[in-house]
């Protein structure tokens, strides 16, 4: 499974929403609270095998599905 399908996958848990493209905010779009942004955040780590640094766990740059998938691929392609 590519990176942006397993982000979706794990938006979708959270979420409880199918209907959203890369663009949809986390926040209106799919109503994730903070609390729901720490666990995308938590889980993403969990399922890529990565350790977030803190200052890219900004709530302000992180406002859609697209900003996640580029925050994963960013950690991806490091390693």
């Amino acid at each position: 499974m590519d990176i942006e399908s397993r982000v979706k996958d794990i938006i979708f848990g959270l979420s409880n929403s199918d209907k959203f493209e890369n663009d949809s905010t986390l926040k209106e779009d799919l109503a994730l609270d903070s609390i729901l942004m720490v666990t995308l955040l938590i889980e993403v780590e969990e399922a890529f095998g990565i350790e977030l640094d803190e200052s890219d766990m900004n709530p302000f740059d992180l406002s859609t599905v697209q900003d996640i998938i580029q925050l994963v691929k960013k950690y991806c392609e490091d390693n």
